[in-house]
């Protein structure tokens, strides 16, 4: 059963199905939010940001510690009630959560046991974000009674900000030439999403590109590649974004604009080739194996380039499994654990001087 804590001034107490009130706590100084263990083992967090338009409900979920006890055999209450309260950035004043009331108290154990039949209850509670709230750090606090004292337990919560587009680029101009494979690269400055993804179009037909987004080392820098070649239509594209937090989105219909255009190879384009191969085509389960080879440029070692590596079950067909990078000499070798039968092989990517390349395939036979 869920209650809601009633008054911003106060937090509901929960106390064998009935709710008490008690004042909310102010203060001006800052305090240390850390967890009585003795009390509450965890604080678990969802997705917490500020909202573009619709509150946004932010769930928890705590872990409370001996809840129950044993009384002359008969199963009892340890923890008498629960509150939860949360705290915005930059305030001091807490205000009243969403939480679950405690549990029925269980059954009592079987005869001639000593052991209680839960050891933790989890309880579950939210707090809502507004769109004109703050982000940063704000804290979930929950206070904890039992028949003899009561604790607080604090938990910091990071709120993203709002999503907010920034800035947008596109390489310009893209020049394609006949028989040639050009790299566009895609970057965005979006603050606050979990995911972006872009579409590139032709202004005067109907070529497109689909992309989902990256998210770099960088804060708030998203990025991809893509590769177009003399079969796109030139002139005029345009850039759209979308960028989602929780259920909502926005798009950025502009975001950048660029030229298509094409033009003349000067040099042929290099082939390249590349070796594979496995230390073991048979292992155990949960053992390791190295998928190894080495990757050329021409009659070059291909120094440096960034390999990838495909598998596929039997009647499946090939994924994407890992990146692994050529050293100096142009070798590669990736260790992994093979969960189930399966085959493998490398593959060097084409770019606009070089074609890609595949090797050979080796199975590996999971026991």
């Amino acid at each position: 059963m869920r209650l809601l804590l009633a008054a911003a001034t106060g937090a509901a107490v929960f106390a064998t199905g009935t709710a008490t009130a008690f004042a909310t706590q102010t203060s001006a100084t800052a305090v240390a939010c850390d967890l009585n263990t003795a009390d509450v083992t965890a604080v678990t967090v969802g997705d917490a940001y500020v909202p573009l338009k619709d509150d946004a409900t932010v769930d928890f979920e705590a872990t409370l510690k001996d809840a129950w006890k044993l009384a002359e055999g008969q199963v009892d209450r340890n923890i008498t009630a629960v509150t939860a309260e949360f705290q915005r950035a930059g305030e001091t004043t807490w205000n009243s959560a969403t939480i679950e009331a405690l549990p029925a108290v269980p059954a009592p154990p079987a005869t001639g046991e000593a052991t209680l039949p839960t050891a933790d209850v989890k309880l579950k509670g939210s707090f809502k974000v507004t769109k004109d709230n703050k982000d940063g750090k704000w804290q979930v606090r929950l206070h904890v009674s039992r028949s003899a004292a009561s604790s607080d337990s604090c938990k910091e919560v990071t709120v993203s900000p709002q999503v907010k587009y920034v800035s947008a680029s596109v390489t310009d101009p893209v020049v394609v030439s006949a028989g040639q494979d050009t790299e566009v690269v895609v970057k965005a400055n979006i603050i606050g999403a979990s995911s972006v993804t872009a579409r590139l179009f032709s202004n005067d037909s109907n070529d497109s590109v689909d992309l989902e987004l990256s998210k770099s080392n960088t804060a708030d820098q998203w990025y991809r590649e893509t590769w177009f070649d003399d079969d796109y239509a030139t002139g005029a594209w345009t850039l759209e974004l979308v960028a989602a937090r929780g259920k909502e989105s926005v798009k950025f219909e502009k975001a950048d604009t660029f030229w298509v255009q094409t033009g003349s190879s000067k040099s042929k384009k290099a082939k390249s080739k590349v070796s594979f191969d496995v230390s073991a085509n048979k292992v155990k389960k949960g053992k390791k194996i190295r998928l190894y080879g080495k990757a050329y440029r021409g009659s070059s070692a291909y120094s440096g380039k960034m390999i990838e590596l495909y598998t596929k079950k039997k009647g499946g067909s090939w994924k994407f499994a890992y990146f692994v990078k050529a050293n100096g000499s142009g070798k590669f070798s990736k260790t992994v654990k093979p969960k189930t039968d399966a085959y493998w092989r490398a593959q060097v990517p084409g770019t606009s001087k070089t074609y890609g390349s595949k090797s050979g395939y080796e199975f590996v036979d999971v026991r």
